[in-house]
């Protein structure tokens, strides 16, 4: 082994402390350097330094390793998908980047910085499995598993709501693609599921996937599929673009997507054909895209996350999901449905919440949405042993986001601008109006002197439903 011009010591306190896997070899492709963390492959620093790296790994093959690439280039590979076995015959996948080292300008060695991302190479095969399995379902299943999704489930009686519900056969009698802009929890997914069924593809794939779940290396993988011999460790795989073909792809937190992907997906769309990574055969697919964001698009735009090319594709039909706080009358039915539902799945007989909840639900922000809700009913529904939820076993004291809305006051500033002193007051007299009325709008429109249907637009701009169900609770 040649001598390296490194000092050992100088390596080791750069990357003794680092939690990723980091591997060192010289030009003889020795290993002169592991660190604790790659146990996690199974090497061992006490039987390892010092030996080639084709003896330690001996299923590795000198075309496909990475570290041999970059000897021979100079040049760095990051953030590469590798799967191998090592030489205790366990099979692992690790998200690697691997950098060429220099003293005075000469190469004298390769260093790899990796993660293992087994467990998680390991779920997405899985989920590819899982979406195969469900799109060879019986006709039966599949009949089942579409009614489930309609507009009808999509529950709740607020004018926002409605409109969505009422686009729904609409957008499903087309294949453009959808672009969706929803705050975390809202029920993005389960528009998409709605429209899908209404589709007259209804009994064709429906395939979901969360962008930012997966890591970059493997994303790719997932969607585009992979060939055997393609990359180290690489098999025969479908991407979801093949297993969601004559149906429905909806790609969540599409701006996680890395802008290589971004430009991949493009020329997916543009073209209708896929081809595997390895591969050279491309795949004709007939696939509606629904892309969704919780970010407002003008931002990720504007921020370089998401192509605008990209989005301009993608943003044939726009929909933006309303958030819970902005929606607040529908909280008592989606409270009735997630009591009824748990009082199933948890064999009880709860009839509801106290007027004490209640209230605190109709002022609670609801940073989490519909989500937040469903698991605030499923943790009282688990801890609850009376009749009625009540607000202790809700424990609001739990949640980080617990706040009450700020009353809205009129308060004349030196600096504050015209148009918002002009909207605080408007608010306010709104609000007294309803107050005055008991709720009645058609009252509150009367006392105002405005129509009652300029009255209703500005409850909507203002967010006042929820204070117009509050004013009718207290006034029971």
């Amino acid at each position: 082994m040649r001598d390296f011009p490194l000092e050992r010591e100088s390596i080791q306190q750069i990357f003794s402390n680092l939690r990723d896997g980091v591997l060192v070899v010289d030009l003889d492709l020795h290993i002169i350097y592991i660190n604790e963390s790659t146990k996690a492959i199974g090497l061992r620093t006490e039987t390892d330094i010092g030996k080639s790296l084709f003896t330690v790994f001996p299923n590795l093959k000198k075309e496909y390793s990475s570290i041999v690439k970059v000897l021979s280039t100079g040049k760095p590979i990051i953030n590469q998908s590798l799967s191998f076995i090592t030489y205790r015959g366990e099979r692992k996948t690790t998200l690697t980047s691997t950098y060429p080292m220099y003293k005075d300008g000469v190469l004298v060695g390769v260093f790899e910085v990796f993660q293992d991302i087994s467990a998680i190479e390991e779920l997405s095969k899985k989920m590819v499995k899982l979406q195969k399995k469900h799109q060879s379902s019986s006709p039966i299943q599949e009949s089942q598993s579409s009614s489930v999704f309609s507009e009808e489930t999509i529950l709740g009686q607020s004018e926002e709501i409605q409109e969505i519900k009422q686009k729904i056969p609409i957008l499903a009698k087309t294949k453009s693609p959808i672009f969706i802009y929803g705050e975390t929890g809202t029920g993005k997914e389960l528009i998409v599921q709605a429209i899908h069924a209404a589709s007259t593809n209804q009994k064709a794939p429906f395939v979901a996937q969360n962008c930012a779940a997966i890591p970059e290396a493997l994303l790719e993988g997932i969607l585009f599929g992979t060939t055997k011999g393609g990359f180290t460790g690489a098999e025969d795989r479908p991407g979801l673009f093949e297993l969601a073909h004559t149906g429905t792809l909806f790609l969540d937190e599409i701006n996680s997507m890395p802008a290589s992907l971004q430009a991949k997906l493009l020329r997916v769309i543009q073209e209708g054909k896929v081809r595997r990574i390895g591969g050279q055969k491309e795949f004709s697919i007939q696939v509606r895209i629904v892309a969704a964001t919780n970010i407002h698009p003008e931002v990720i735009v504007q921020s370089g996350e998401l192509r605008s090319d990209l989005y301009y594709r993608l943003n044939v039909i726009y929909l933006e999901v309303p958030t819970l706080r902005n929606r607040k009358e529908d909280i008592p039915e989606l409270v009735n449905y997630y009591v009824d539902h748990y009082n199933k799945e948890f064999q009880k007989s709860i009839v509801g919440v106290d007027i004490e909840t209640m209230n605190f639900f109709m002022n609670y922000e609801w940073p989490g949405n519909i989500r937040e809700l469903r698991n605030l009913i499923e943790r009282a529904m688990n801890l609850g042993v009376e009749a009625s939820i009540h607000l202790k076993d809700i424990e609001p004291h739990t949640l980080l986001s617990f706040h009450q809305k700020a009353p809205v006051s009129f308060q004349t500033h030196e600096n504050q601008k015209l148009r918002d002193a002009i909207r605080n007051l408007e608010i306010k007299m709104v609000k007294e109006a309803l107050e005055q009325s008991a709720g009645n709008v058609s009252k509150a429109a009367r006392q105002l002197d405005i129509p009652q249907q300029t009255l209703n637009n500005k409850i909507k701009k203002f967010g006042l439903r929820s204070f117009i169900y509050q004013i009718k609770m207290n006034t029971q």
